[in-house]
């Protein structure tokens, strides 16, 4: 019975870091945002003259601001080049309209991903997010299937 104890808070605490986890990641937190403001947007063309983008800005986490990467941004072919002079990367810095400045995003401390398919967030939090379902599920299935394992156990010595 105590097992049976020992898991149930087990899937407590499981439960509550995956809650935690994902209000967290969600931006659901106090002084956290779940938008981000999209400050510059670059693209760069490769040989076969397929389109490619990268996306910097800024978000709040944890009551602090954050800046970097914003991935999964969906930069049009239409936005306008600011400069025609590429950067150190050749890259062409495009403006930003206001429809695309401030996306939904996932983000940590460091990145952030728009919840969009283009986006990929094969970080940590994800993979947090899923060790933690996983793990939940595990115990519940073990928890749920102790006691009737348990109950039959004493009936078949009893015969």
């Amino acid at each position: 019975m105590t097992a049976v104890k020992v898991r149930w808070a087990a899937i407590v605490v499981v439960g509550l870091a995956l809650l935690g986890m994902l209000t967290w990641s969600a931006g659901s937190w106090p002084a956290d945002q779940t938008r981000a403001t999209v400050d510059h947007c670059y693209v760069t063309h490769d040989r076969l003259e397929a389109m490619h983008s990268r996306c910097v800005g800024n978000w709040t986490r944890g009551g602090r601001g954050r800046q970097g990467p914003i991935h999964g941004v969906d930069v049009k072919e239409s936005w306008k080049v600011i400069d025609d002079e590429s950067n150190s990367a050749y890259e062409w810095e495009v403006a930003v309209p206001a429809s695309a400045r401030q996306p939904r995003v996932l983000a940590d401390t460091r990145q952030a991903w728009t919840l969009s398919p283009r986006a990929l967030p094969w970080g940590l939090v994800p993979a947090g997010l899923v060790a933690l379902l996983a793990a939940l599920a595990w115990l519940i299935t073990t928890t749920v299937r102790a006691p009737r394992s348990a109950r039959s156990v004493p009936a078949e010595s009893s015969r």
